[in-house]
């Protein structure tokens, strides 16, 4: 084998491992997106990290914040909310947070709740002015 024909195979080698090590970093922190009847409906428990989207739930809201904050609630689903799973943050309550809102979350699905290790809210998605009251 020629020395160039050698450094084209070392440069194609580098390549390869380089791409192979990009893709696996890519794929350990990819988020799966589901709904809660998604999550209802896994028969098993999660060993990705994943990310779920709904509204919070009216009923099962408690937040606790001694001796750790602990914000537990439910999640139901956008379109149908007769189905929900329990939720629990271990974190500061967001401001914007209260039932009704839009939340995106990341965790893991174990022990029968959705352990949440991020949590977003979403701002309404309308902008309601003020009514301007006669002088």
């Amino acid at each position: 084998m020629s020395g160039q024909t050698r450094l084209l195979s070392i440069i194609v080698g580098a390549i390869a491992v380089g791409a192979a090590l990009i893709w696996q970093a890519t794929m350990s922190t990819a988020s799966v997106i589901l709904t809660p009847s998604e999550i209802i409906n896994l028969k098993q428990e999660s060993r990705m990290r994943i990310r779920m989207g709904g509204k919070v739930a009216a009923e099962g809201l408690s937040y606790a914040v001694s001796p750790s904050f602990v914000l537990s609630f439910r999640l139901a689903d956008r379109d149908a909310s007769d189905k929900s799973i329990p939720v629990i943050y271990r974190n500061i309550k967001p401001d914007m947070f209260a039932p009704g809102r839009d939340v995106l979350i990341d965790g893991d699905w174990k022990d029968g709740a959705f352990h949440a290790t991020s949590l977003l809210t979403q701002c309404p998605s309308k902008y309601e002015p003020s009514v301007a009251t006669p002088d």
